[in-house]
């Protein structure tokens, strides 16, 4: 008998059960965790475009040190509903399938976030006390991601 959990005399009672090696184990936990991953990341979009959308002032404020002018705050709430569309379609489904295209979105997204506000940084006069740290958030995020979809790779 291979399987102590199989006997012969019962087979129903007690059917083979799937190898739980260390190997599945370890998988297991990287999927959870690229589900995590890229949750955080899609809810982090839907949140910030959400406050683009109804305080676009404060996010402004926050990031820049300055306020938008009235076409500009337009962009702002126009930017949050790419932003809340970005998160939703990111979400994982329950449908357990693969999610390389989210993930690689969302990498994406971040990489370009990181870009730009890292270049506001440096090169402009508009530095908010928030600026700072969204760079690092953004580039925290984008390799996160990065490493969810090189392991998710394998």
């Amino acid at each position: 008998m291979d399987n102590v959990n199989q006997s012969t005399i019962f087979p129903k009672a007690f059917p083979p059960q799937p190898d739980v090696s260390g190997i599945n184990l370890m998988s297991q936990r990287t999927s959870a965790w690229h589900q995590t991953v890229l949750k955080m990341a899609a809810w982090v979009e839907i949140i910030v475009g959400a406050s683009f959308i109804l305080v676009p002032n404060v996010q402004s404020q926050f990031l820049f040190a300055a306020t938008p002018e009235e076409l500009a705050i337009s962009f702002w709430r126009f930017a949050g509903i790419a932003l809340i569309g970005l998160g939703i379609a990111c979400l994982p489904s329950n449908s357990g399938g693969t999610h390389r295209g989210a993930v690689r979105g969302l990498l994406i997204f971040n990489i370009g976030a990181t870009i730009f506000f890292a270049w506001v940084a440096v090169s402009t006069t508009f530095r908010g006390v928030m600026l700072v740290p969204v760079v690092i958030l953004h580039t925290v995020i984008a390799l996160a991601l990065a490493l969810a979809l090189k392991h998710e790779g394998r």
